[in-house]
């Protein structure tokens, strides 16, 4: 490549990241998939989620993420989750959707689906349970960056996948395929998260991916986060980001640490099991999961119902 087609290309590629970042900005809320009592899926709850996320002003909405259990989906209800939620939308904010089936012509086929149906980004996982190198996971996000013109979020999630990268190995996956333009990071290492954050490309947009580490990362320069919360707490969440965004870190860091004692009862038994139940306590009902995932046990339904009076006060108050 000549010097001056090597230039044009970093600077299509700087705008590109620009753009990503001013449009993944905030708060993303992960969406649940709602069944009914009979675990078919529910496609008026599932409006009935989005109407009430864009009214409390959720930043973006991300469907097929791992709260939204899209391996108890077929490939048919996967495409009809991106659909409904897509055209809920009807562009009122960016749509992302998580491409997390196991077979790649089944990741493919997701994401070339959310590109036709009008999404804007998809979102990749390293492929789990295949023990993958990073190498294997370079050629999976080319395969699938060749198949979709849709910019990716990848998805670095040590718990799920099963695959931890080390900030090396992930500045070289990001720098090596333009079209990622952003990242959710779940592995709660701080340190990655800021090795990543410094050493991505100009407006590469860094999301966190875990509840209790919001204000950590907005600090350290992340452009927002991607999180399951927000389906219970939008309102709370835009107003952590708001306040860190303005400076106003007291009333940032009160509402953050409020959120920790939920974060642990969340997130003690498989997700989205206890925020499901949650979201029925908060008369926002989303049907049960499909096994295998159960419960939640009473231990948490006691936290759960104690917990979050004040919080969902706070929530429309």
């Amino acid at each position: 490549m000549g010097a001056w087609k090597m230039l044009l290309y970093v600077l299509q590629v700087q705008d590109q990241n620009e753009e990503a970042v001013a449009v993944l900005a905030g708060m993303t809320t992960a969406l649940v998939t709602p069944f009914d009592a009979d675990f078919v899926f529910d496609e008026a709850a599932m409006r009935r989620s989005v109407r009430h996320q864009l009214e409390a002003g959720a930043a973006g909405l991300c469907v097929l993420g791992g709260t939204g259990e899209p391996l108890s989906l077929t490939l048919g209800e996967n495409f009809r989750a991106v659909d409904t939620v897509v055209e809920e939308t009807s562009g009122r904010a960016p749509v992302t959707v998580g491409c997390l089936l196991g077979a790649q012509a089944d990741i493919i086929a997701t994401a070339r689906h959310a590109e036709a149906a009008g999404a804007d980004f998809i979102m990749l996982a390293p492929p789990y349970f295949f023990s993958v190198r990073p190498f294997d996971i370079e050629r999976h996000v080319a395969a699938v960056a060749e198949a979709c013109g849709l910019p990716i979020v990848f998805f670095h999630t040590p718990g799920r996948s099963g695959v931890r990268l080390g900030a090396e190995e992930l500045l070289a996956l990001i720098h090596g395929n333009p079209s990622i333009r952003g990242i959710k990071e779940a592995s709660g290492d701080m340190l990655l998260a800021g090795e990543v954050i410094q050493g991505a490309p100009d407006g590469f947009a860094f999301m966190q991916g875990l509840d209790e580490l919001i204000l950590p990362s907005l600090a350290l320069g992340a452009a927002g986060a991607i999180l399951s919360l927000g389906a219970l707490l939008p309102r709370s969440l835009r107003a952590l980001f708001e306040h860190a965004r303005e400076g106003r870190l007291d009333r940032a860091r009160r509402i953050q640490l409020d959120l920790l004692p939920l974060c642990r009862w969340i997130y003690s038994e498989p997700n989205p099991a206890p925020l499901k139940y949650a979201l029925e306590l908060a008369g926002s009902p989303a049907g049960p999961c499909r096994p295998p995932i159960y419960g939640p046990r009473d231990a948490t339904r006691e936290a759960l119902r104690t917990l979050l009076p004040p919080l969902l006060q706070a929530e429309t108050g």
